[in-house]
């Protein structure tokens, strides 16, 4: 079963969360936007309420499996692994994609010859001290390296921190979802993507280089950068202010 919550009149659009999540996390833009559009914010296989499929090896497997639980056409607004997700629906289904927003997100987030990105050998270098303290508190120390420049802590981290009460993520799915980040490489499909692309990237992502950048360009000239400054890899969260005006700005093309 695959969960999702849908909100609001109007214009479609799905919201897909990064890996480690649920659709929770994804609440401040469902906020800023349920009073104009129709939101379908999806759990993926294995967070929140949506089950994992232990059969599942690559990013068109995840994407297949929300496909039947998507409206038939919208904008896609996607965080970070949910970027992977998205990106491979709209090269795939091109017809069920309107316009591809991408938060914090890369086709290969992995550095590889000529390419930039986090070195070698991905995010799983990281996350084996997941297996040390356990999720929660590597989340919340994640959670406060995105928020160490603020001092004191906006409300906003208190109530990130929170949603770690209620959010869930199966065991067995999260190192697969992680060597899932690592693997893929949708450069190539990024390359065939006809609709709109715009990139909502902040200059301090460690997980998306600022010199990577231009790259997307080059691989696909639909693409518009959006770049953020100071913020890090959850910038609706972060820097809600400059977020949502950046996000309105696209919206209202």
């Amino acid at each position: 079963m695959i969960n999702k919550e849908v909100s609001g009149n109007g214009e479609e659009i799905v919201i897909l969360h990064g890996w480690t999540h649920d659709h929770q996390v994804m609440q401040p833009i469902v906020d800023l936007l349920s009073d104009r559009f129709r939101i379908t914010n999806i759990d993926l296989p294995g967070c929140g309420q949506s089950d994992w499929d232990s059969q599942i090896t690559n990013i068109y497997e995840i994407a297949d499996i929300l496909l039947p639980s998507l409206p038939k056409r919208a904008i896609y607004i996607a965080w970070s692994f949910g970027g992977l997700v998205s990106m491979s629906l709209a090269a795939r289904h091109p017809e069920r994609v309107k316009r591809f927003i991408g938060i914090a997100t890369s086709p290969k987030f992995v550095e590889e010859d000529n390419w930039i990105g986090v070195p070698k050998p991905g995010f799983k270098a990281n996350f084996v001290k997941v297996k040390q303290i356990g999720v929660r508190a590597f989340l919340e120390d994640y959670y406060a390296h995105e928020f160490a420049d603020f001092n004191p802590k906006p409300d906003a981290y208190e109530r990130l921190v929170r949603l770690l009460d209620s959010s869930r993520v199966d065991p067995n799915a999260h190192m697969k979802g992680v060597d899932i980040c690592d693997a893929t490489d949708l450069r190539e499909e990024f390359q065939s993507i006809a609709c709109p692309i715009d990139l909502i990237l902040s200059e301090e992502d460690e997980c998306v280089p600022t010199a990577a950048f231009k790259s997307f360009k080059q691989l696909n000239p639909n693409v518009h950068i959006h770049p953020m400054s100071h913020a890090h890899h959850i910038p609706f969260w972060t820097h809600p202010k400059q977020f949502n005006e950046i996000l309105n700005h696209i919206l209202s093309k």
